[in-house]
């Protein structure tokens, strides 16, 4: 049976949430900072944690791509919506 730790990034992604990693790593930082971990287990747990950073950081980024790809997606269809509002000269309302 395989270990969890020793699957790859790309095996995460598809099983474990943003928030999951973001809860673990925050349960690292506090382990570290308390104190009390022997060397080797405070150097294991910040590698964890650098990987963890990795993949959220990479979550995000692809997250933050999506979203800039659906508004350039959509833009051209809301700024055609409201152009002939946009287009208009103020001063032709006007009452004279």
């Amino acid at each position: 049976m395989a270990n969890p730790k020793d699957s790859s990034p790309k095996e995460d992604a598809e099983s474990v949430s943003f928030e999951d990693s973001f809860k673990r790593l925050s349960e690292m930082a506090e382990q570290l900072e308390a104190g009390g971990l022997s060397l080797a287990e405070a150097t294991s747990r910040f590698e964890e944690g650098m990987k963890l950073v990795q993949f959220c950081n990479e979550l995000l980024s692809n997250a933050e791509q999506k979203i800039t790809e659906l508004k350039e997606t959509y833009r051209p269809n809301s700024a055609l919506a409201g152009s002939d509002d946009l287009d208009e000269d103020p001063e032709e309302d006007s009452y004279e």
